[in-house]
């Protein structure tokens, strides 16, 4: 079975709680020092999909003032890797992105019009590519939202108190 070394110490599962306090620069430290075993994955792609990801949760949370933790969890399961993030933000309106996130990824460009006009209304804050470079570099991208019981709802219910997104290299088999 594969694991996962961090610090020096080997795992199956490493679990993060950040601080949305917390400077980014340390987000990454502690994200150099975890060392993954060969998933037949870039394990750059990798690194800078879940950077995305967390630079997302750590803006939502800063931005609502929410002061509960990131919880960042990675796991090597029957030969894969599985990264689960989990936010407290209020959750994001898919349907504001520059691109529906069902389509097929592929076939999505991020020099579109509907990308361009995205960064300008947010004066290049924002570029729409984190979801984006996660679906190009995990086989398996699950996206939902959860209420303040972290039940699981749908976004259009108006009840999201948080996000969480699961990632694997394999299939959808995994494990929190």
């Amino acid at each position: 079975m594969k694991r996962i070394v961090y610090n020096r110490m080997s795992s199956r599962k490493i679990r993060i709680n950040i601080s949305p306090t917390v400077e980014f620069r340390e987000i990454l430290k502690v994200l150099n020092n975890i060392h993954l075993p060969d998933y037949g994955i870039d394990y750059d792609n990798m690194k800078y999909a879940v950077m995305e990801l967390l630079n997302n949760s750590l803006r939502a949370h800063r931005e609502k003032r929410v002061n509960k933790a990131i919880i960042t969890t990675f796991n090597s399961f029957n030969s894969h890797l599985t990264i689960n993030i989990k936010d407290y933000g209020g959750g994001f309106d898919p349907g504001k992105l520059p691109y529906d996130l069902e389509k097929d990824h592929q076939k999505i460009n991020p020099q579109s019009s509907s990308f361009m006009e995205y960064r300008e209304k947010y004066n290049y804050l924002r570029f729409g590519m984190g979801l984006l470079l996660v679906r190009r570099t995990f086989p398996y991208f699950d996206l939902s939202f959860f209420d303040n019981y972290e039940k699981q709802v749908k976004w259009e219910s108006g009840e999201a108190e948080g996000t969480i997104i699961r990632l694997s290299t394999g299939a959808k088999n995994y494990e929190d």
